[in-house]
């Protein structure tokens, strides 16, 4: 069954723009150039955001709210930011009997994943995708998004059972081309401090450092200086007292 590549987390790269300017340009569940890898076509003069190189054959890309991949060979990366990268369009189901969203462009290898309703709307459209068809009829199916259940569920629709209530515009939205893209963001080195920055530094670690051993020792200052030393007593041995008075 072919699904479209989900990422948790966009990595921390540079990014770009690129355009769609062929009619056969295909978004990939895989960067493999094999048909059970191709999703659908992307509407022609539409964008798609390259984040990464996948290999030397593709490039790692979102549209709208999947990911995947394309060719390089079919995009061109431009240095802009368009203001409508991606093509709005929805359809409306016309068979009075509903029509089933399929895992893949086939009513008979294919499994069902939900029925939508007579004369319901999808409003999340990708692209078209050609498959097995109805004798007589063409074989194109539209790759779109449906809500089941509070849960989205991607798959084709036959078209021919299918309205557009919106034509997709040409987009002409156009920026200067970047033949080589780089993804990989450069690291800016740190500029060796001055001198003088270094004397701050230094005066900034010192200053606790003092201020701590002048707390420690302070008390020892203050204690030496007001304590005074007692002075010994004298000893003294016995005496008498002499008195005039003795003498008369």
């Amino acid at each position: 069954m072919t699904t479209p590549l989900t990422l948790t987390k966009a990595q921390q790269k540079q990014a770009y723009y690129a355009k769609i300017e062929n009619d056969q340009t295909y978004f990939y569940s895989d960067p493999i150039d094999q048909d059970s890898s191709k999703l659908f076509i992307l509407p022609q003069s539409y964008f798609v955001y390259l984040t990464d190189n996948a290999n030397e054959e593709f490039y790692v890309a979102q549209y709208k709210d999947l990911y995947g991949y394309v060719k390089k060979i079919d995009v061109t990366v431009m240095n802009g930011s368009p203001n409508t990268p991606y093509a709005s369009a929805s359809f409306t189901i016309a068979d009075p009997e509903g029509l089933a969203l399929y895992a893949n462009p086939s009513f008979t290898n294919s499994m069902q994943l939900a029925r939508l309703e007579y004369l319901s709307i999808v409003s999340t459209y990708y692209g078209t995708m050609s498959g097995e068809n109805i004798p007589d009829l063409d074989n194109d199916w539209y790759y779109c998004k449906i809500n089941q259940d509070q849960t989205d569920v991607f798959g084709y629709v036959y078209s021919y059972f299918c309205y557009k209530q919106s034509q997709i515009p040409t987009n002409t939205e156009t920026f200067d081309i970047i033949s080589q893209p780089v993804f990989e963001l450069e690291t800016t080195s740190t500029p060796p401090l001055s001198e003088v920055a270094m004397a701050f530094i230094v005066i900034g670690v010192s200053l606790p450092c003092l201020l701590i051993v002048y707390l420690l020792i302070k008390p020892s200052l203050q204690k030496g200086k007001f304590t005074k030393k007692r002075k010994p007593k004298k000893q003294h041995g016995d005496y008498f007292e002499f008195d005039e008075n003795d003498l008369n």
